[in-house]
């Protein structure tokens, strides 16, 4: 097939919205299928675990000991109390149904995420978010990864909020926050929309009322100790964690700066809440900086997280492809784009690229962090000191 009859037919199959959604449901269907058969779909075996043994009344935080189906130890559970909840149904079928069951809505939530949200966004502009997230997204997808959702509720967050729908935004932010904490961060963007105590007494009625979820099976006199397990063994775990954050260089040198790295992540998060504040009338103002806002938060609790990982970066790719889309992009940020791509999204693919290579680029000389870095402090840069107010959008082509 030469490229004029490829490109004629990925424009074909990208055309609508409802060809891309099936066009990409058949890959993460064929994904899918590769962890099935091959028996390796850890993860959704640590999920289930997790789950059953909530329900079961044995803490997975502090007694457990599981093994997978090849005979392998699982690693450890590291979600909430609420995500062994709100897993359940995926533990009532045969395992491998419950894969399929499992991708097939990370990828609908995910994508239904980026084609509802608002329609000052064009079709054209949403479909270069979703393409520019695929290739992360279908990776997690090989992982049967939690990743997924929790771009999806950032994007879910955003779009009640900006049709004033506060209810229903902080719970999925707070849904997200008790189950893997890194939605929790969005709660900050309150502070743009109208009606704020009473978005706030959402918070604190939904936040009361989830942290108490866990009362159905355990019972309260156990429960801090509970959720204190499960700090305690969040907090321990990451400490060993392969991180692929902004320290991933500085550990490299000297390993002893782990134990304050997320003191320095809340420093600069406290930074960026300064920064907020001080331009909080002209956010109120611009739908253009809350998008950039929300693309600059996406990467932040990636970038910055103690436990980030190639996976997670499907969250700070929708974020970043969101954020490149609400600015008028210089030659500068067109490049780094480019090479973002290539960086996080294709060098990890090995079907795209050899290991050998990706290896050395990413795990030895830690490029993709590198870049990616540059690019957050220029978001920063453009997001909260560029001159003047844009009223429109640009127009994505």
């Amino acid at each position: 097939m030469n490229t004029d009859k490829f490109l004629s037919l990925l424009d074909r199959l990208t055309a609508t919205g409802k060809r891309i959604y099936f066009t990409g449901l058949i890959i993460a269907l064929l994904v899918t299928s590769n962890e099935v058969i091959r028996q390796i779909y850890n993860n959704f075996q640590i999920f289930s675990y997790g789950s059953l043994d909530f329900w079961n009344g044995i803490n997975p935080y502090s007694d457990w000991n599981h093994l997978s189906i090849l005979g392998k130890q699982l690693d450890v559970f590291i979600y909430g109390p609420l995500f062994s909840i709100l897993f359940t149904p995926f533990t009532l079928i045969p395992g491998w149904a419950g894969v399929y069951l499992w991708n097939i809505f990370t990828y609908t939530l995910f994508y239904f995420s980026v084609f509802t949200l608002p329609e000052k966004f064009s079709f054209n502009t949403k479909r270069f978010i979703f393409f520019f997230s695929s290739l992360l997204l279908f990776t997690t997808l090989l992982s049967v990864q939690f990743n997924p959702v929790v771009a999806a509720l950032f994007l879910f967050s955003f779009t009640l909020l900006e049709k004033n729908r506060g209810f229903w935004a902080v719970l999925l932010i707070l849904v997200s926050g008790f189950t893997k904490v890194y939605g929790i961060f969005q709660i900050i963007m309150l502070l743009f929309y109208p009606r704020l105590w009473r978005n706030i007494f959402y918070a604190v009625l939904i936040g009361t009322f989830l942290f108490l979820l866990p009362l159905v099976r355990i019972p309260l006199p156990e429960l801090i100790d509970y959720y204190n397990s499960w700090i305690f063994l969040v907090t321990n775990h990451l400490e060993g964690f392969n991180k692929y954050s902004i320290y991933r260089p500085f550990l490299a040198v000297d390993g002893s700066i782990a134990s304050i790295t997320g003191f320095i992540s809340l420093g600069v998060f406290a930074v960026i809440a300064i920064f907020t504040l001080i331009r909080l009338k002209i956010f109120r103002e611009s739908f253009i900086l809350r998008a950039q806002y929300l693309g600059l938060l996406m990467s932040w609790v990636i970038l910055f997280s103690a436990g980030s990982e190639r996976h997670t970066y499907v969250v700070a790719a929708a974020g970043y492809a969101i954020w490149y889309s609400s600015i008028f992009p210089a030659r500068p940020e067109k490049i780094l784009l480019w090479i973002n791509l290539l960086l996080l999204g294709v060098l990890p693919v090995d079907l795209l690229c050899p290991r050998m290579i990706s290896d050395i680029i990413l795990a030895r000389l830690h490029l993709g962090v590198i870049v990616f870095s540059i690019t957050w402090f220029i978001m920063v840069k453009k997001t909260f000191f560029s001159s003047g107010l844009q009223r429109e959008l640009p127009a994505f082509q």
